[in-house]
């Protein structure tokens, strides 16, 4: 099956951005991205087996992609005993 995708150009560079992290082409980062969603029905409610690896370059990309809440927060360890 050929399924078209109209993505926005800032989806698009997040989705190149995301597939480029976990070492895929777009196409193979979406087509892992489907079979883990259809995965089998007597596993929808278990995490997808994913290498440790690959699941710490998404994770990590994951959190890069999130603002700061508090970007002027210092959180060193010398500011704790100011």
């Amino acid at each position: 099956m050929n399924i078209t995708l109209r993505l926005s150009p800032e989806n698009a560079k997040k989705l190149e951005r995301r597939a480029a992290v976990s070492g895929m082409d777009v196409d193979g980062y979406v087509l892992d991205i489907v079979q883990q969603e259809l995965g089998s029905d007597t596993q929808e409610s278990a995490a997808p087996a994913v290498p440790y690896d690959q699941w710490k370059r998404e994770f990590d990309a994951w959190i890069s992609s999130r603002p700061s809440r508090n970007p002027a927060f210092d959180d060193s360890r010398e500011s704790i005993y100011d």
